[in-house]
């Protein structure tokens, strides 16, 4: 009964809480870098003109050949205002979006333009979305790219407003997410990444330049290719949808390209199995599931709620805030409701553009083939489970036994509102106690490293020995 559910709970990012954040030095500064910014159709969408002003020559303003008078002069203007510089890339009445504007700016500039800007042949480039900022200066981003000798690099995004109600909410969604890129360094975003020029190249190169989903490729395929991938904590604020309508149409989008991600290219999820079974398997491949649940029983969400609102409020204790208790009814609505729609619009996409964005590295260079194989027997064990647990069961000779009867919770026998309140307040509990068990085993063995790691030296060789391996 629980088990579809499991889509409301990413644990593994709830303890990302105990891995160390590398901090940003600024010492370490580098300013050979450029920032590109895709804009076409409408000048009023770039909306973080003072924040470019303090870059001026290093920000290219990139868009197509197919662009309005009207449009052309007033980014002209902007581009002559600001110190800018613009690229009008070469298209034949295509659909256009970002990624493929960055890939003709970076692969046929000098065609592109008929002259060469210098600051295009800079180490590293940004993308950066027209409505994203940032307080940091970007020559210290540069600078950890530098010192970490980094190919390519996802950054901390949050919401630039936090007024209403969706935007209040997103706010405690993005900063959840900005935890998973401690795992995944690679799940790269569309509003702020950096990268080197020479293998953002290669990787635009090989980009399916299907547009939903098109920014999380990016580092796909950079973690595919064995490059360097990781993750430098510099804060961006863009904008976000501050009303349900506008959230919805972002969303669709949003998991139309997690679809294609999930399922479409499921291959190139395998070196990471949790993530793989996480997303592939239970927030997709389980839906009718999940949707059977919600009908049959509909009783246990509540107590459900009430869990994950805990989770919740202690894993993100920094922001804690009340609009945490309306948080699992926007992840119920996200995980029953927006898969449906982003498979539709995934389906309506393909249609359009003929273009499945498959991706078509199959195999993670320099990983080690038996892991790789390992890894797949994993997921597909798991998915085995998960999807003939009955008959699993049966052959455990467990189907007799009810694991929740054995602590004392029935929601079988006697379905009268009172009881399923009372069996529903325990399951609560229990779920709450093995959290926060979990939480605080944990949370002791990352201030004991702590510890450790500061007073190493006073500890006896055979006792340093001990502590490194069980820490």
């Amino acid at each position: 009964m629980l088990v579809p559910w499991l889509s409301l709970f990413d644990l593994r990012t709830t303890f990302t809480n105990f891995m160390k954040t590398e901090k940003i030095s600024y010492k370490r500064k580098s300013n050979d870098f450029v920032i590109l910014i895709p804009i076409f159709n409408d000048t009023k969408y770039l909306t973080n003109i003072n924040f470019l002003k303090k870059y001026r020559q290093k920000v290219i303003l990139c868009t197509t050949d197919i662009e309005t008078p009207n449009f052309y002069k007033s980014l002209d203007k902007i581009a002559k205002d600001n110190g800018f510089n613009v690229v009008k890339c070469r298209f034949q009445q295509e659909a256009k979006n970002p990624w493929k504007i960055y890939q003709k700016t970076l692969l046929a500039h000098d065609y592109v333009l008929g002259k060469s800007i210098k600051e295009i042949n800079a180490k590293y480039v940004i993308f950066l979305d027209a409505d994203t900022t940032c307080k940091t200066n970007l020559s210290y981003l540069a600078g950890e790219m530098d010192y970490h000798e980094l190919d390519l690099a996802s950054v901390r995004v949050i919401p630039s407003k936090q007024k209403t109600i969706m935007e209040k909410l997103q706010r405690i969604e993005y900063h959840v997410a900005m935890k998973s890129r401690k795992i995944y360094p690679w799940l790269t975003s569309g509003a702020a990444m950096i990268g080197k020029r020479e293998n953002l190249i290669e990787i635009m190169d090989k980009h399916s330049l299907f547009f939903n989903g098109g920014d999380i490729e990016i580092g796909k395929l950079a973690n595919l290719d064995g490059l360097n991938v990781g993750h430098i904590p510099v804060t961006f604020y863009t904008d976000i949808p501050e009303t349900p309508k506008k959230l919805i149409k972002q969303r669709l989008s949003w998991f139309c390209g997690a679809f294609r991600h999930c399922v479409v290219n499921a291959h190139t999820n395998v070196s990471h199995p949790i993530y793989s079974f996480y997303f592939t398997f239970i927030i997709f491949l389980m839906l009718p599931l999940k949707i059977y649940e919600l009908f049959v029983h509909w009783f246990i969400l509540p107590f459900l709620f009430l869990f994950y609102f805990v989770l919740t409020f202690i894993s993100n204790w920094e922001i804690r805030n009340k609009y945490m208790l309306l948080f699992p009814l926007y992840s119920l609505f996200q995980v029953i409701v927006m898969p449906i729609l982003g498979i539709y619009i995934y389906g309506r996409t393909v249609y359009q553009t003929k273009n499945i964005g498959m991706i078509k590295s199959f195999y993670k260079k320099g990983h080690n083939p038996f892991l790789f194989s390992l890894k797949i027997v994993l997921i597909f064990a798991l998915a085995f489970f998960i999807f003939n647990i009955h008959l699993v069961e049966g052959k455990l000779m467990l189907s007799d036994i009810d694991l929740f009867s054995l602590v004392g919770i029935d929601f079988h026998t006697n379905k009268n509102i009172p009881v399923i309140i009372y069996n529903g307040l325990k399951l609560t509990i229990l779920l709450t106690s093995i959290f926060l068990f979990l939480y605080g085993f944990f949370k002791t063995k990352y201030h004991l490293k702590i510890h450790f790691d500061r007073n190493k030296s006073k500890y006896p060789k055979i006792f340093q020995n001990v502590l490194t391996t069980i820490l």
